[in-house]
């Protein structure tokens, strides 16, 4: 009912004047089916089930930014083998230890009571010394008791000698590993992986051997339901719906006037060439061209630079990239927020994957808010036919007056029982009657997915005379 009075509203005050550009209160009815959809995709997705990278990346370790160690990756390479644990750490995965990962990825509770050492890969990457900094308990064990195929050691030191002399600076050896059993370093299987240098702490060396997430056992396995968190859906969400599907486009760029979400916040106009694109319209008055969201294209396949802070450009600079699509602010990782795109098109079917993308952050001491590009793709078990004009996820889409033109004084249309629609709530926007050339006053929507402020979309071209935005011979028929 209250969708409905909205949506009168609209069409009344659109009767005297241009449609005002307000914040598009969506109904939380709208949006209860995506994000229990989102709740299940994320209680399904793993690290071990999700899809592999798209770009190659080699990043080497800053000692500004200590928390990530180096790593190196190429293109299709599985999710757990390209991710540091270091990564996942910050993510939340730390707080596991190899036996609880286990246990609450619906492993053997018991799956380290009679086993060796290889079964936690990690202890073979990490220096000696970072183990026993995450265990000083084995400190004042002695080296004969512990590993009494370990050669190179002193059998007769403590452990604490060990990891303080060069034996220290490096991993157990593998034959080691594979003669030792978990039960003769006590502790080490519950301890978690957030105390070991290297994985949830700043390593001890720089030349510290990458850990990745195929290294901790149990973590490939956990839903990120575990790491990420679903916030309250603001009310300056705009739910937006599948319109289109556009099929090879020679260019959609701002100089050919194109209303183009493609940007990152350091690519904010990246033109898209012989591509595939997805145009959405909003789920309220989407028949309207004076509606400033309606025919605003998404390109699909675009692979951007993107991040904040230090770390941002250093892993951006290490080739980690995020798709083109819009910011979902109230789905993260830590508050990160994430990023929808539309992936793997099936221009025939007229069909869409919707994807979410996450990012990692966090604050550091006088460097501020640090960020990865939106490199951490989940597949949505949502629908996405232009035939059905599905609805998707509630975006953030934030128009922006072009100053150019005055901000004429409206008259106000007496309605008492249909209240009109609520306006932003800061920086409001001013409204706008008709103007006498083609275009309404209003040139640029806040870039989707930008983490920085004021940085924003390509030019938003918006035509009276229902000018395609796109040549009609690409537009895919319903």
């Amino acid at each position: 009912m209250k969708l409905r009075i909205f949506l009168l509203s609209i069409l009344f005050v659109g009767q005297y004047l241009a449609l005002p550009v307000r914040a598009q209160t969506s109904d939380p009815q709208l949006s209860d089916g995506q994000i229990t959809a989102v709740k299940k995709a994320l209680s399904q997705a793993t690290f071990a089930n999700s899809p592999p990278t798209t770009t190659s990346a080699t990043y080497t370790a800053d000692p500004r930014v200590p928390q990530i160690p180096s790593f190196s990756y190429t293109a299709g390479t599985p999710l757990p083998k390209a991710v540091p644990g270091a990564i996942a750490s910050t993510m939340g995965a730390g707080q596991y230890s190899p036996q609880s990962a286990k246990t609450a990825s619906g492993g053997d509770p018991n799956a380290f009571a009679n086993t060796k050492l290889t079964s936690l890969p990690f202890f073979g990457k990490l220096p000696f010394a970072s183990v026993v900094a995450a265990n000083p308990q084995l400190a004042k064990l002695k080296v004969g008791d512990v590993f009494p195929s370990w050669g190179a050691a002193d059998p007769s030191k403590s452990i604490g000698d060990v990891a303080n002399n060069p034996l220290g600076k490096v991993s157990l050896p593998a034959d080691v590993l594979a003669a030792t059993p978990t039960s003769n370093l006590p502790g080490v299987t519950t301890t978690p992986y957030s105390d070991y240098p290297g994985i949830g702490k700043p390593p001890l060396d720089a030349d510290d051997l990458t850990v990745y997430v195929s290294d901790l056992p149990g973590v490939s396995d956990l839903t990120w339901d575990k790491f990420v968190k679903i916030d309250a859906i603001p009310n300056t969400m705009v739910v937006m719906k599948f319109d289109l599907l556009h099929s090879g486009q020679k260019e959609l760029s701002v100089a050919n006037g194109d209303k183009v979400a493609a940007g990152s916040n350091k690519e904010p106009n990246a033109p898209c060439k012989n591509c595939d694109a997805v145009e959405l319209l909003s789920a309220i008055a989407s028949d309207s061209d004076l509606n400033p969201y309606n025919g605003t294209i998404s390109p699909i396949g675009l692979r951007l630079k993107g991040g904040e802070g230090l770390l941002g450009d250093i892993t951006t600079a290490a080739g980690l990239r995020e798709p083109s699509g819009f910011e979902v602010p109230y789905i993260g990782i830590n508050g990160c927020g994430s990023k929808w795109s539309a992936e793997s098109p099936n221009v025939k079917g007229g069909t869409i994957q919707q994807t979410l993308n996450f990012r990692i952050c966090y604050d550091v001491f006088l460097l501020g808010r640090q960020a990865t590009p939106y490199f951490l793709p989940l597949p949505l078990p949502l629908p996405a036919n232009e035939q059905q004009a599905n609805l998707l996820l509630p975006m953030k889409v934030k128009p922006v007056a072009n100053k150019l033109f005055p901000s004429p004084t409206i008259p106000s249309v007496p309605s008492p029982s249909v209240p009109s629609p609520p306006v932003v709530a800061s920086n409001p926007t001013p409204s706008f009657t008709t103007p006498s050339t083609s275009m309404i006053g209003y040139d640029k929507v806040a870039l989707f997915g930008s983490a920085t402020k004021n940085s924003y979309s390509p030019t938003l071209n918006i035509y009276f005379d229902r000018q395609a935005k796109l040549p009609t011979a690409n537009r895919y028929p319903v």
